[in-house]
């Protein structure tokens, strides 16, 4: 449930969400710009800890001073993607490799630095090639949108339900000089990746978790060219079955691991 709790924290309105974890036990612990968008969140919260019963809880609210909420940006680092790509924080000079993607994250999720950011970026090095088209459902900061068009995707439709995520989207596609190549789009429905492209998509990403996953299927689906490659990730290993079962007309064509969690190419069958 802990990913379900992180997501439930950004999508309303933290500005920054760590995750911790000990003796078997992980906890979500978020930052948030006033006591009012606290209170929210810890009621929005507690109700997913009735329906949850005791997998999730308890939720608590504790006042800080200002200053400390931005003090996570001083151990913020970069971190290596692929052998020859790493993506790290805008106000921190890169390590010298061949290619870095710097993230202003703002509103959206973290800085692309997550285990599943880096096993989708993976699979986008391996898949895309110069004048591919991709979909890149929850999009976040735009980390997977900008290394698509570094590996030579001709368009990108990136999408988020998020409107500060799509902000922050747009600032960091900006700031990597692929502005023109990258199309930022607010939308929950899946209706925006259906119609991203005539014909579909040569890649469609979709790093979000799983019960929304689930839910966008359908739209997943149409958003994909008849040769194309679907890459879902965002979820531990052992909802994979789950995922799965809503793409019957798929079937999967590697898996990655990070930890526990996981990355899954599918085609059709």
């Amino acid at each position: 449930m802990i990913e379900v709790a992180t997501d439930q924290l950004w999508s309303a309105g933290a500005t920054a969400v760590e995750e911790r974890g000990s003796s078997g036990v992980s906890m979500a612990v978020a930052t948030v710009q006033s006591e009012p968008v606290a209170r929210s969140i810890a009621t929005t919260l507690e109700a997913l800890v009735r329906s949850s019963g005791s997998e999730l809880g308890p939720v608590e609210v504790v006042k800080c001073e200002v200053e400390m909420l931005e003090l996570w940006r001083e151990h913020a680092r970069w971190r290596r993607l692929t052998p020859h790509l790493a993506v790290g924080p805008s106000w921190v000079d890169p390590p010298p490799f061949a290619r870095s993607v710097a993230i202003e994250p703002a509103g959206s999720f973290g800085l692309g630095d997550h285990p599943t950011t880096a096993l989708v970026a993976g699979e986008v090095v391996r898949l895309v090639r110069p004048g591919f088209r991709v979909v890149d459902l929850g999009t976040g900061s735009g980390t997977l949108a900008i290394i698509a068009v570094l590996r030579g995707a001709q368009r990108v439709v990136a999408i988020d339900i998020s409107p500060a995520a799509v902000e922050a989207a747009e600032a960091n596609v900006l700031r990597a000089g692929v502005g023109r190549s990258v199309d930022v789009v607010l939308d929950g429905s899946g209706v925006a990746a259906r119609e991203a492209f005539d014909g579909g998509a040569d890649v469609v990403l979709a790093n979000i978790l799983a019960p929304e996953i689930g839910a966008l299927a359908s739209n997943i689906d149409a958003a994909a060219a008849p040769q194309a490659r679907i890459v879902l990730s965002g979820f531990p290993e052992q909802r994979i079955s789950v995922v799965l079962a809503a793409f019957p007309s798929w079937r999967e064509e590697r898996r990655c691991l990070s930890g526990a969690w996981v990355a899954v190419t599918l085609r059709r069958r």
